[in-house]
């Protein structure tokens, strides 16, 4: 033990010996190692821990120094982070039990993605059969256009034909709409899948369907 050491533990051994029995003391130790005492909490001590003793010596409680700015911000965002985190379990945890509730099997899972992927599928396919009607359409007109070469269209014939370019470009966003939204079900079902998998293996009970394909 160095003399410093010693020179503060005999201090507060003899501010013991001194308090009256039933007396509560306050103690710190400041930057320079100096222990402070006294009966009430230091102002010395104020950006410092306190350590309230017991008449006996013991300690009752650290009395903590008030937080600064910083320290507010970083415990307000640590909390901020672990109630985030806690959200995010719970809101797994529904997506789990309902994900288990709503299908028996992985070829439910399939079955479902297919049914989803059917509709978008038949407007493409629609969408397809009218490019190819505006084709032929865009065909007539531009065979038409060639009898007034260098001349100007007729008001009614450049109509025709603007309103057919804005109908095949009208057609090819919603094909291109639905091959996005085929995309993101793929992407969807994919993790649903997934998911249920790992959710089996950890022994999780899927639905159960009696023979007439009621669920239990």
């Amino acid at each position: 033990m160095g003399p410093d050491l010693r020179r503060a533990v005999a201090l507060l051994a003899f501010a013991l010996a001194a308090a009256p029995a039933s007396a509560t003391l306050y103690v710190c130790t400041d930057a320079k190692g100096k222990t402070i005492t006294a009966d009430r909490p230091p102002p010395e001590c104020a950006n410092l821990p306190v350590r309230e003793l017991r008449p006996d010596g013991s300690v009752r409680r650290v009395i903590e120094p008030p937080l600064t700015e910083e320290q507010r911000k970083s415990r307000a965002d640590q909390a901020r982070r672990e109630y985030q985190e806690q959200e995010t379990k719970r809101s797994q945890a529904r997506r789990d039990i309902a994900l288990m509730e709503t299908y028996a099997s992985e070829q439910e899972i399939e079955a479902a993605r297919q049914t989803a992927l059917a509709g978008r599928q038949m407007m493409i396919d629609r969408s397809k059969q009218r490019l190819a009607s505006f084709a032929t359409e865009r065909a007539r007109l531009e065979n038409e256009a060639e009898f007034y070469a260098n001349r100007k269209l007729p008001d009614k014939l450049e109509r025709a034909i603007e309103a057919n370019k804005s109908l095949v470009q009208a057609e090819q966003r919603l094909i291109s709409e639905m091959q996005v939204d085929m995309a993101r079900i793929n992407k969807r079902f994919d993790a649903e899948l997934q998911r249920f998998r790992e959710l089996v293996l950890a022994g999780a009970r899927p639905l159960m369907r009696t023979g007439d394909g009621a669920s239990r």
